[in-house]
């Protein structure tokens, strides 16, 4: 949120020893980069961040026609994003899963528990601080941490926002947004989405609106109140889980999508296929409630009180799991009904000085964390029909009765945690900054398990506690170009949280550390910003299987990732730009043995790419003015799981677009992978499922700002 320019003079009092400002990203409609609480608290300008943090802004959302968070994500560098059933627009991230979620800065526990596909359109940005965040935003997240950002109120007027777009597969895409200055002290802003498609499967209609609304009251020259409360619901009709893989010699059209040392390949000719049954269906509806208070104390000190609330239902009902039957030549599958009632709140209060400790400027926060949070899941596993791999016949879910369910559990969970912590920046001469943190967090576990085949409960708790702590350092070779430097130690837990059995209570939190050393740099008047980073992530304490007996989980794994990232964007001229992002990662386990005994160190994690990079760039005719744009968006191979029998190859999609001023907006026609690419873009829960990528695709659309 953009604090008034008085509010801003109390806040950050001259000093001599303050940089100047330096923008570090394409402008946008956001102005200038914003302040956030995603990688510090400390208030620090983008070119004072220790660590890599990537801003995808409104701009960059409606340039690059980023409809859904999947989309989004996959835009930034070093980022892969897909579906899987249980949790949709899951992320991997510098060669680890384990990726950290925010909504405007409130932290859930157990990330995927929460983690939907939503539309952009109620987006005013969306950061992503790569790299360990335990000392800011709790243990976990080794990976990165993201935090989306709701359109926010501002005091500069009212205005008023639209979008409509139509395209391929019936896909329909509404927003509407105003911002109303109430008073000269007031403003509230509202947005309302709906989207809706038949999908480019088989029978996966889905159905997304999303209410986002706020309030911003500048109660006094030293006092900021801020409220909000949004609406999401989804709802998707026997959704897609991803097609089997089929034994060479009974495919119809073999792709070389997907190779394995047992004849397995993605049949091209079932990629509209659905495998699940008629009656299957996948939806979620949640509340988020949140307030923020920010009191100026002096000049030199603030205060600042956040709570959230929130209130989710998650629903599944489907066959999500499909395995080719030598024996039958048909198609096993799995059933599963699941629901979720998911709530928690969250308080965080804490205190920031700005100001000199003898002759140099000195920045300080300190605070503590309290987040309580409830979970009860129902959880169902069973087995239905077999299917014809090419002529399915899907059939009924099966009635809810131990009959068809042969796993029938009820868990309730619930997580209190306390937290204490503090950060600091020192600059040691004008040109050098330090910057440290540390973090305690106990968090207190209680669980219930029912188990209503034996009829027995299981109750069981745990406590954990953990110390992170991170030092960075920021140098400024001039005032166009800075290296910087950062060293995190962190801890994540074994297994999630909420659903974690019995068997794993007694495991420890996993321990990370992660280092990362960059430079970014203004280049040719400002007309080329370029960020490189390398880094490496290292996890100890994962689960493995003893050595001399796989049947014992134990802790005792590792796994490593190691790479180099980079940003560039360049206005060659006012008319014509051009960005570009990559990342080359090695991902490794360094110790793992699975439950057969099997070796897998020095295989990789499922749904890791080593080399990954987007280039975009677009040109405006200035005599029409017609703006002609182009990307071509490459994800490297990857396995499907961690015996690494299964490689996925590698992809490069070619997307386009012309847009034209229309009606106060911007009118643009889009095509997405033009070359009709086959290819399988993420994998599931099996590793011989895998879900084949959205083929070409076409759309219209409109968006306005006035």
């Amino acid at each position: 949120m953009t604090l008034p320019l008085s509010l801003n003079a109390l806040a950050a009092p001259p000093s001599p020893h303050r940089l100047d400002p330096v923008e570090v990203a394409a402008p946008s409609d956001d102005g200038a980069a914003p302040v956030t609480t995603t990688s510090d608290r400390l208030g620090l300008e983008p070119r004072e961040r220790p660590a890599t943090v990537d801003v995808i802004r409104r701009q960059d959302i409606e340039q690059q026609g980023l409809r859904n968070l999947i989309e989004l994500y996959r835009s930034a560098p070093g980022v892969s994003a897909g579906n899987i059933p249980g949790s949709p627009a899951s992320v991997s991230m510098r060669g680890f899963n384990d990726v950290g979620y925010l909504f405007d800065g409130i932290r859930a526990v157990d990330p995927s528990m929460v983690s939907r596909n939503l539309d952009t359109w109620n987006l005013q940005r969306v950061e992503i601080l790569k790299g360990p965040a335990s000392v800011i935003h709790g243990s976990g997240a080794l990976a990165g941490t993201i935090n989306l950002v709701p359109r926010q109120p501002d005091l500069g007027g009212d205005h008023y926002d639209g979008m409509i777009s139509y395209g391929s597969n019936d896909t329909l895409r509404l927003g509407i947004g105003t911002n109303q200055v109430v008073s000269p002290r007031v403003a509230v802003r509202t947005d309302l989405s709906h989207s809706e498609s038949n999908g480019y499967v088989d029978g996966t209609d889905s159905r997304v609106d999303a209410l986002t609304s706020s309030i911003l009251i500048q109660a006094s020259d030293r006092l900021l109140l801020s409220a909000a409360i949004d609406l999401y619901s989804d709802s998707y009709r026997t959704p897609y889980q991803g097609a089997p893989l089929l034994p060479a010699t009974l495919a119809r059209d073999p792709s070389s999508v997907v190779s394995g040392p047992d004849g397995l390949v993605l049949d091209e000719s079932i990629r509209d296929n659905n495998y699940n049954v008629d009656n299957g269906s996948m939806a979620a509806d949640s509340q988020w409630l949140r307030t923020r208070a920010d009191y100026q104390l002096s000049q030199r000190w603030r205060l600042i009180n956040e709570l959230g609330l929130y209130n989710a239902n998650r629903d599944w009902a489907n066959s999500e799991d499909y395995t080719y039957n030598e024996t039958s030549g048909l198609l096993d599958r799995s059933t599963t009904r699941i629901n979720h009632h998911h709530r928690f709140a969250s308080e965080r209060v804490y205190a920031s000085y700005d100001g000199d400790l003898g002759d140099h400027r000195h920045r300080f926060s300190a605070g503590m964390d309290y987040q309580y949070t409830d979970f009860d899941t129902r959880r169902r596993f069973g087995n239905t029909g077999s299917v014809d791999p090419f002529n399915p016949d899907r059939g009924q879910l099966p009635a809810n009765n131990a009959a068809n369910y042969d796993t029938r559990v009820n868990y309730d969970s619930t997580v209190a945690t306390r937290a204490l912590f503090l950060e600091d920046a020192f600059n040691l001469t004008a040109r050098w900054l330090l910057i440290t943190g540390a973090r305690y967090e106990f968090m207190d576990l209680d669980r219930g398990i029912d188990d209503l085949d034996s009829g027995s409960r299981t109750e069981f708790g745990r406590t954990f506690e953990d110390v992170s702590w991170r030092v960075g350092t920021v140098f400024d070779l001039t005032n166009r170009s800075q290296l910087f430097a950062q060293y995190n130690r962190a801890a994540a837990p074994i297994s999630g949280l909420l659903l974690g059995n019995i068997g794993n209570a007694d495991f420890d939190l996993s321990k990370g550390r992660s280092v990362e050393a960059g430079i970014r740099s203004q280049l040719w008047e400002d007309r080329i910003t370029l960020t490189t980073s390398a880094f490496r992530i290292d996890q100890d304490d994962i689960l493995t299987r003893d050595v001399n007996d796989p049947t014992l989980t134990v802790q005792g794994g590792s796994q490593r990732s190691r790479g180099i990232e980079a940003t560039l964007a360049v206005a060659l001229t006012p008319r014509w730009w051009v960005n570009f992002n990559g990342t080359l990662v090695d991902a490794e386990y360094t110790r793992l043995v699975n439950g057969s005994g099997d070796d897998l160190s020095g295989n990789r994690p499922s749904n890791v790419a080593e080399k990954t990079y987007n280039l975009s760039s677009a040109y405006t005719l200035a005599s029409l003015p017609l703006t002609l744009g182009g990307a071509v968006r490459h994800t490297g191979d990857f396995y499907t799981d961690s015996t690494n029998r299964y490689r996925v190859r590698g992809r490069t999609l070619l997307d386009t677009w012309l847009s034209y001023p229309l009606a106060g907006g911007t009118l643009t026609l889009r095509g997405r992978n033009l070359t009709d690419k086959f290819y399988a873009d993420w994998s599931g829960y099996s590793a011989t499922q895998v879900y084949v990528g959205e083929p070409r695709t076409v759309e219209l659309g409109w968006t306005g700002h006035f």
